[in-house]
């Protein structure tokens, strides 16, 4: 190989390298930005943090419904406590009756012998 030749096949190496780093250089991927950079890094703990919520969501809901069950024998309670009130008073207002009732008939019957004994002493 003389030296012209050898020159031939340097360059054309080097021109071949050259032209190989810079589509290399074209092709390759833009470098990340730092939020790309930032957001990989964070993916395990987005996955554990999403896990995690959707753990607190299923157990609020639970504990919502348990809220609601509690709500619900509430108000069956509180409607027992009303309807045995209403009865108690049913019955306090049909005993003050029955005791009105018994003091206006004794009244009466003592205006009525009042009324007799003052007819009596008129009579005479």
């Amino acid at each position: 190989m003389n030296r012209d030749q050898t020159t031939e096949y340097v360059t054309a190496f080097v021109i071949g390298a050259m032209v190989g780093v810079g589509i290399a250089l074209l092709l390759a991927p833009d470098p990340p930005t730092r939020r790309e950079r930032v957001m990989k890094e964070l993916k395990p703990y987005r996955k554990k943090l999403r896990k995690r919520g959707a753990r607190a969501r299923k157990q609020l809901g639970r504990q919502a419904a348990a809220a609601g069950d509690y709500g619900d024998e509430i108000v069956t309670a509180g409607r027992a406590v009303v309807r045995d009130l209403r009865e108690e008073v049913a019955d306090l207002v049909a005993d003050a009756r029955k005791e009105i009732s018994a003091s206006i008939e004794s009244q009466l019957e003592a205006a009525q012998d009042a009324v007799r004994k003052g007819a009596k002493r008129i009579r005479r």
